[in-house]
């Protein structure tokens, strides 16, 4: 039986990572004529830093988060209809009430399928809570390769591999973007993103090949400013997804610098990049962060401040040195992970599952 209404509990309008999961697949499912319909947490306890404009009216918060007030009203999940129930990042959900209600869930849902954000069972102490364990699900969605060990450890055949959606293939006016963000650069300009856990790294400056080109470091409110050549600073708040997508349309270039882990391998993965990959503008990476694994040969990966100043005078010279086929190979990976395309591999799973 086709599927026709889907539900997901997820964070939304949100700077979250889980969020920037959940948005392109439900855009898409809408898209497709689905009816979609989004549970998420109540503006005084969510996943994230700060909520995002109002909510579209297919939204109903209606729970909190597990470390903070574990509310749950049921009545949605209860009375709303839906054929299918997803659900993501478990262990920030109500789980001991969500688990009170689940068998009713169960009897209501075609299925229900858990999306898994964890990264990782390992650690000094259980990263997750005993209860986390007690679900019995339909199927476990890992989004990341990294994860597949422990999910399938976990959950056995119902572990199933599907990738992480990217957002889509777009581009923009530089020119036209600069000036309506007032940006004052003719030149090349190269963005240092530095907001959510992001930090500053910079090429040595001045140097030949990076003459006409200007830094701007997107930090958060606060931020301590330094003085540094042909860079300047802008302060801000979160950013909603387009809001940032101007900043990077209107540059020729982006550092991503994220590099914290633990001692241990776990499946951190920045975001970021299936949010920014198709924008088309090259993104520069450290190579030794656990978080940009997954994007091996998409991006340009630095070592250094003299390799991160290499490889930026190449993605300024018009794709010399390698940067034309890693930006053939990163519209390839966006199309192969559109919103679209990983949207219909969840409705084949979900009529699989019914």
């Amino acid at each position: 039986m086709a599927v026709k209404r889907i539900a997901i509990m997820t964070a939304w309008n949100s700077d979250s990572g889980v969020y920037i999961h959940a948005k392109p697949l439900v855009h898409a499912w809408r898209e497709m004529g689905l009816e979609v319909r989004v549970f998420s947490y109540i503006p005084e306890d969510f996943h994230g830093r700060v909520l995002f404009g109002e909510d579209e009216p297919y939204v109903k918060r209606c729970f909190g988060t597990s470390t903070r007030t574990n509310y749950l009203d049921p009545r949605p999940l209860l009375m709303e209809d839906y054929d299918v129930l997803l659900i993501e990042d478990l262990k920030m959900l109500p789980m001991e009430p969500l688990s009170r209600i689940f068998s009713l869930i169960r009897r209501r849902a075609g299925a229900v399928v858990h999306i898994l954000h964890e990264n990782t069972i390992l650690g000094p102490k259980p990263p997750q809570p005993p209860i986390f364990y007690s679900f019995k699900w339909d199927a476990a969605v890992y989004i990341d390769e990294r994860q597949r060990w422990f999910a399938e450890k976990l959950y056995g055949e119902k572990a199933i591999y599907i990738p992480f959606p990217c957002y889509p293939l777009r581009d923009g006016d530089r020119a036209q973007l600069r000036e309506r963000l007032g940006l004052e650069v003719e030149g090349p300009l190269i963005l240092v993103y530095a907001l959510g856990g992001y930090t500053p790294y910079l090429p040595e400056l001045p140097a030949e090949g990076l003459e006409e080109a200007r830094l701007l470091i997107l930090a958060k409110e606060g931020e301590e400013v330094f003085a540094y050549p042909q860079t300047e600073f802008r302060r801000t708040r979160p950013l909603t997804d387009e809001e940032l997508d101007l900043y990077v349309l209107a540059s020729d270039a982006v550092i991503l610098h994220k590099v914290r882990a633990p001692p241990y391998p776990i499946a951190v993965t920045s975001t970021a990049v299936y949010q920014l990959l198709g924008a088309q503008r090259p993104l520069l990476v450290p190579r030794l962060s656990e978080y940009f694994l997954p994007f091996e040969g998409v991006v340009l990966k630095y070592s250094d401040r003299v390799e991160l100043r290499r490889l930026l005078v190449r993605a300024l010279r018009g794709g010399r040195g390698g940067v034309e086929e890693t930006m053939r190979r990163a519209r390839s990976f966006v199309e192969e992970r559109s919103p679209k395309v990983i949207a219909e591999k969840y409705l084949r799973l979900f009529e699989e599952l019914r």
